[in-house]
């Protein structure tokens, strides 16, 4: 079976990718929801101004990131994504670089966030900690907005019990708020916030991270209520 790295890097793959994605109006709606609701959370931190947005595929979010006045540099690991972005957006996405997540090719505290949507849950948990890992090394602060699968959804409650009576070939247990908090922690973060997407369309949630080492009191009490 091909790995998702195998099948981002198909050049039909990704020349069909925005069209699958974004063709139709609920689909456009919730890429307007996913910006916003990124922007939200890194306007929570003011000294945020260059943003790595990993992996950036066609880069969907980097039009947007600059819009809102980030410094904002694309990267992903399929040549392909990035080419079938500069076709899909001429002049719109700016600096992207080919980079795989276990070895960025930047500089220690490069960026003073990372935003890594639809990423994190494809990958297995040695390399998702790895990842993790690197997003903190290129970061100066240690800004995290990420997208994760979240367990308490009515949605993972239902492919659990698809597994169940075998109507599901493959049921991956999705995290909870503790072994997120976790797992981050592992790689240098704390969490600070997590926002489920919609606990009853939606299986996803945006997290928010800072260093383990910085003060809480830096950032405002509503975002850590969620």
């Amino acid at each position: 079976m091909a790995s998702k790295r195998d099948v981002w890097r198909d050049a039909r793959v990704a020349g069909e990718y925005e069209a699958r994605r974004f063709a139709t109006p609920l689909q456009r709606l919730k890429h307007a929801r996913d910006v916003r609701a990124v922007l939200d959370l890194l306007g929570q931190v003011p000294t945020v101004r260059s943003v790595l947005d990993l992996p950036c595929g066609t880069g969907r979010l980097l039009p947007a990131l600059r819009a809102a006045g980030y410094r904002a540099t694309g990267a992903d690991v399929a040549l392909e994504m990035l080419r079938a972005g500069r076709t899909h957006r001429p002049g719109e996405t700016g600096a992207i670089v080919q980079a795989d997540v276990e070895r960025l090719p930047f500089h220690d505290a490069a960026f003073d966030g990372v935003v890594s949507l639809r990423f994190l849950f494809h990958l297995e948990d040695d390399e998702r900690r790895r990842g993790l890992a690197e997003m903190r090394r290129v970061t100066r602060d240690g800004v995290l907005v990420a997208q994760v699968r979240y367990r308490w959804t009515l949605k993972q409650l239902a492919r659990w019990l698809r597994s169940r009576v075998g109507l599901a070939r493959r049921y991956r247990r999705s995290q909870g708020r503790a072994e997120l908090a976790h797992e981050l922690a592992s790689a240098g973060f704390e969490l600070v916030a997590l926002r489920p997407i919609s606990r009853l369309f939606s299986d996803k949630a945006l997290v928010l991270a800072r260093p383990a080492n910085r003060a809480r009191a830096s950032i405002p009490t509503e975002v850590q209520a969620f």
